[in-house]
This record gives C-alpha cells, structure tokens and sequence, in this order.
C-alpha cells in the first residue's frame, strides 16, 4: 500500500455497487479498497492506515449507526461518509445529529458530484491530520464542515491575478441590501479618511480596497449565516462579539498605521485580522454550543483565561478552530496565522508585526469594554508591545475616542 496517497475504505453488501465505485475511481490518485460487510471493514481498519470510510446504510453484520460510532470512538482522525438512497431514514438522521456521520452522498449518485464530495472531504482529513487527537476528534463531530459563503465567492470570482472587475463585483454586492450597508458605513467612516459622502457600492470598494471588501463580506456573511441558528449560550452575547470583531479591526488598524505610516497593505491587512481574529470563537459556539458554555463557566469560576478554560473542556481552544475552519476556506496565511496566534503573536512563522497589531487591539477592545463573551481576566498588555506601539496613556485615550466615534458610526 503506498502511504502517500489517500486510503479511501468502501463498505457495500452490493458487489454491483463496489464495481461501480471500483471503475468509476480507478484514474484517481487514491488507495481504494472495497469491502462488503463491517466485520471486514472493521479488520481492515485494524491493520491498515485509511483516511475516509464510504459506507451504505444497509450494512452486513452490524447497523450503521453503530458501525460508525464505533469508527468515530477507535478511529477519530477518520472521516466517515455515508451512501445512502434515503436521506430520510431514521438511522441516517439519527447518525448525522450524533455527529457519527459527516457527510451524505445519494444514491444512486451523479459521477462527478461523487468525486468532488470524495476530494474535498479528503482535504479536510489532510488538514485535520496537522492537529492533534483531541482536536481530529472534536472536528469530526461536525456533521459537514460549512463551505464558503456564496457571497464572498461570488466577490472573489471577479478577481483574476492583479486585475479586478469592480463593475461586477459591485453587481454582485447591491443585491445584498445588508452587506452593502455595511459596506457603506465602513467607507463613510472616519477610519478611512473620507472628506466626501460615499454614496454608491462602486466608490466603496475603491475607498476600501477589494482585500477589505472581501473579507467584511465574508464577515457579515459568516455572522448572518450563524447567528440565525445560534443557540443561547449563557456568558456569550452574538451584539457584543460583533461589537469586539469591529473594535478589533479599527484598533488594529490604528495601531499598525502608528508603527509603518505608509505601509498601506500591512493596514489592510492589519483590519482584516483584527475583524476576523475570533472566527474560532463563533465557530464553537455555533458547531459545540454546550461545550462552549461549559468552558465559559470554567473560565468564570476559577477565575482562568478563556482558552485554558477550553483546554480543560474539550482539549483544543477557539483559535485552532478559527485557523483550521479559515485553512479549510483556502483563506490567505497571515489570516489563517492571525486566527491561530492572535494569543500569542510572537510564535507566529509569518507576519509577525499585523498579528502583533491584532493581538494588543484585541486587548485593548476589551480594555474599552467591547465583550467579554466568557473571558473574564484582566487584560494587561505586556512591556514590549506597548513600547512596540507607543501606547502612552495619552495614545491610548486617543484610540479609545476613535474606535468609539467609529463603531457608533457603524451601528446608528
């Protein structure tokens, strides 16, 4: 078997089936095997390194709930899919809601739809395997990992190499009356140093940049998407994370223009961490609600950072979801970066002076009382960066008075 490759395990009591699968799969740079029952697969298992187990609902020897709670307890790196030809089924919904199953393909299926869901689930084993046990286990309790927002997509697809469409993307943009008045408010804001009103999507995107646009698209999309199903979580309030993200975002922004004044790019990219540094924290809330609420409490008690209270609870911390969710959406590096190290920016590999800026902006939001959504420890900020950032009382009050006129600008 070469170990390189992908090691894909079918499970099928229907030999026609496995045939198919078997031809329709030969050209792929995968390791498939093909089994008909779960005693078989679940010896294969046992001696051989596999990535993903296709199985179909109706299996020999074992029900398919258990057979994929017993993969998911023995094998949590592996992510399981199902084949089913109704989706409807009992056993099928009660596998999914348990968090046993990931992902199900119909039956019969359409050839090329089969083999997109097969690589893209097979890139999420890839990247899960760069994180620890703990971590491979909680994110393979996640049904469906959630695909990109079609919004940013869209946006994203009027940009090829250096050029940009902004006619397009414009178009695309009004037909979302909530995203362009955001967009709009930012603009308008005197963070961007407008003299005259910003009046249509178009004079927007210039203001902005197409970096910025894309990615409070992806902000407000992500926030849209999840706070409609968010359930309430006792110590987590969706206003005032919202309120934090755009604090950060400003502060950030402010404070990496102090340091590089005519590094226009880094203040982009400085605001775009900031907005989307606690990705991760959502992510949770939304993906573990209850796990959630335990680390919140946790942390309350015993008086602990956020993310130790989280360590304890569930054995990783919002950050590593945020990266891992921001890797899987093939989101730039120093976002994936700044998600993941926006606690401690001095390990970061790559851009150490915007994660460093996201990191004290986080801090000093929640300094001026912009969330706390469970982290209830004093926020100092270290010696070094407020020599790095000349946060004198005086800068300090300077950008307390900013962000605040800023993000009244944006809610009123």
């Amino acid at each position: 078997m070469n170990n390189a490759l992908p090691n894909i395990l079918f499970v099928d009591q229907e030999q026609h089936i496995l045939q198919s699968l078997n031809q329709l799969l030969h050209d792929e740079a995968w390791e498939c095997h093909f089994v008909s029952n779960t005693s078989e697969a679940l010896e294969h298992l046992d001696k051989n390194t596999v990535d993903m187990v296709v199985s179909d609902v109706q299996t020999a020897h074992m029900d398919s709930i258990h057979f994929f709670a017993k993969i998911h307890k023995l094998y949590p790196s592996i992510v399981r899919l199902y084949l089913a030809s109704d989706v409807n089924q009992c056993d099928v919904i009660e596998t999914m809601a348990e968090g046993y199953g990931q992902q199900i393909i119909p039956k019969p299926w359409i050839d090329q739809e089969l083999k997109e869901i097969l690589r893209s689930a097979i890139r999420q084993s890839t990247q899960q395997k760069k994180h620890n046990l703990e971590f491979q286990t909680l994110i393979n309790s996640i049904p469906l990992l959630p695909s990109l927002p079609d919004s940013y997509s869209n946006v994203r697809s009027c940009i090829v190499g250096d050029e940009v469409d902004i006619e397009k993307m414009a178009n695309y943009i009004s037909h979302d009356v909530a995203i362009s008045t955001a967009l709009l408010h930012w603009a308008n804001s005197a963070l961007f140093g407008q003299r005259f009103q910003v009046d249509t999507i178009k004079k927007a995107i210039i203001v902005l940049g197409t970096d910025i646009v894309e990615n409070l698209i992806l902000s407000e999309s992500v926030n849209r998407t999840i706070a409609a199903k968010l359930p309430e979580i006792n110590g987590f309030d969706f206003g005032q994370f919202k309120k934090h993200s755009m604090a950060t975002a400003i502060l950030s922004r402010l404070l990496i223009k102090s340091l590089l004044p005519t590094d226009f790019i880094q203040h982009d990219r400085a605001f775009v961490a900031g907005l989307l540094h606690d990705m991760g924290k959502l992510a949770v809330a939304s993906f573990f609600p209850d796990k959630f609420g335990q680390a919140i409490e946790l942390a309350r008690k015993r008086k602990l950072p956020l993310i130790e209270a989280e360590m304890a609870t569930y054995g990783t911390q919002h950050a590593e979801l945020g990266s891992f969710l921001a890797e899987w959406w093939s989101l730039p590096p120093f976002i994936v970066n700044a998600i993941y190290w926006h606690h401690q920016p001095h390990s970061t590999p790559i851009a150490q002076d915007v994660i460093a800026a996201a990191h004290v902006a986080n801090l000093l939001s929640y300094q001026f009382h912009y969330g706390s959504n469970g982290d209830t420890c004093l926020r100092s900020i270290p010696d070094e960066y407020q020599k790095k950032f000349y946060l004198t009382e005086e800068a300090n009050e300077i950008f307390r008075t900013e962000t605040e006129q800023t993000i009244a600008a944006l809610t009123r």
